[in-house]
């Protein structure tokens, strides 16, 4: 799946992997192209917490992050194994869960250097890498228990030779579509190439049935990687190798006329402006065909539309002209370096024995394909949903690529990138206005204001 300037998906892996160094205590954890495979006992032992050292005894723990709104199920995982941790080890563990406005707690807790130790986040860790303590020694040991990360884990989690952050998994975007309305089309599954779902998409629009991709800069999740589905479609990208911009470039300005054509011939007239939950409460009332999202469509769906459900299924992201490309965003853990002493080693002992195969897969089970691993093991556990409508979960986890990933690491500028939504942006001017070039134009100066800042 060839790139624009000769970036292919092959030279991802190898660059993230020469990004990560050695598997010792004080270097990276190597990320290999191809993962080796798990051993014949394919099951994940139950979870348990193991007891740290002794010298643990009396640390506090403070873990900051927001709720998984989207799958609350999740954080009873978190918290049973965590408070059973603590307490055998004899830590104070508080646990702090902030919905609205995690950024500025943990901007308070950097700032004041106290209050939190741990935070759990989505935004790029390049954005607070001076304030996160070093974590090496963790990572490398999770990575060698899991195969070696494969290359979105060191891409987004290490700085300056070593790891800031651990990655708690990814988010990968699949297509949600209503496959009994395709069928009424005479089509039995999504289409293979953006081009005929544009030619299907305009059918299912003339019936009231609009796509509903979130071309939009307004929500932090999907409109970070629903565009990049396209854009890389087409050949494009953010950066060069080398770290400079790449966005502008033929390759990007046919990606952007194709988004016009398929919002305005396909697509939903609100999606230039949908938040993180209008595509999935638009599917859910049956006002959209498809959207590019996680799993939290389709379970809540099993639960209160069974309709819905029934209807619906998953698929692939559609080829461009540049090939097949997957989306993700990978949330982590990592550790404010105010941490000092027994409480950071408390924090780092938290950290290691939670994401260790035999707790954490109790949690990716529980997500259902919702995060997905960053470790090649996992391909043969037992973690992935029994619901052959998320298989699709499988095929993703290798698939999907982080945003700015042709450079060798994110750096501070792309991951102000993200947080900014940039690249929803200027798909959401792009076709509020009709005019890719100056969307383009003007998304650059902005891009340019961030270095600044970075």
């Amino acid at each position: 799946m060839t790139q624009s300037k000769g970036v292919t998906r092959r030279t991802f892996l190898k660059g993230a992997g020469a990004a990560a160094l050695g598997a010792s205590a004080t270097a990276l954890a190597s990320c290999q192209p191809a993962a080796p495979a798990a051993p014949a006992a394919t099951a994940v032992p139950a979870a348990a917490a193991t007891k740290a050292p002794v010298v643990l005894k009396g640390a506090k723990v403070n873990w900051l992050g927001g709720p998984w709104s989207f799958l609350p199920e999740l954080d009873p995982v978190i918290d049973t194994f965590c408070n059973d941790w603590a307490k055998q080890n004899n830590v104070t563990l508080t646990f702090e869960r902030e919905a609205t406005n995690l950024n500025a707690k943990i901007q308070t807790a950097i700032e004041t250097g106290s209050g939190a130790n741990i935070i759990q986040l989505a935004n790029p860790p390049a954005t607070f890498a001076k304030s996160l303590a070093d974590v090496t020694e963790v990572a490398t040991f999770l990575g060698a228990e899991g195969g070696g990360y494969l290359p979105a884990g060191p891409f987004q989690c290490t700085s300056a030779g070593k790891w800031i952050a651990v990655p708690l998994g990814q988010h990968n975007w699949f297509i949600n579509y209503r496959q009994d309305w395709l069928k009424e089309e005479g089509v039995d599954k999504f289409p293979d190439t953006w081009e005929e779902a544009l030619a299907l998409g305009k059918k299912l629009k003339a019936k009231g049935r609009p796509f509903g991709m979130t071309l939009s800069d307004k929500a932090g999740g999907d409109g970070n990687a629903a565009p990049y589905l396209i854009l890389w479609a087409f050949g494009a990208k953010e950066f060069n190798p080398d770290g400079s911009l790449a966005l502008d470039s033929k390759e990007t300005i046919a990606a952007l006329e194709f988004a016009i054509k398929l919002h305005n011939e396909a697509g939903d007239p609100g999606e230039v402006a949908y938040d993180d939950g209008a595509n999935n409460a638009g599917f859910l009332a049956e006002k959209i065909s498809m959207t590019a999202n996680v799993n939290t469509i389709y379970l809540p769906a099993l639960k209160n539309t069974p309709k819905v459900a029934a209807g619906m299924n998953h698929a692939l992201p559609p080829k461009g002209p540049a090939g097949r490309f997957g989306a993700c965003t990978l949330p982590w853990w990592g550790v404010l370096n105010h941490t000092k002493g027994a409480d950071l080693d408390a924090a780092k002992d938290m950290i290691k024995q939670f994401f260790s195969m035999a707790n954490m897969s109790k949690f990716y089970k529980a997500g259902q394909g919702y995060i997905l691993p960053v470790l090649p093991k996992y391909e043969s556990a037992d973690i992935w949903p029994a619901d052959p409508k998320l298989a699709i979960a499988k095929e993703m986890f290798k698939l999907a690529l982080p945003a700015g990933y042709a450079l060798p690491n994110q750096t501070k500028l792309s991951g102000l990138m993200q947080e900014k939504v940039m690249v929803g942006k200027l798909f959401s001017q792009a076709c509020s206005t009709g005019n890719a070039r100056a969307a383009l134009d003007g998304v650059l100066k902005e891009i340019n204001d961030l270095k600044l800042l970075s």
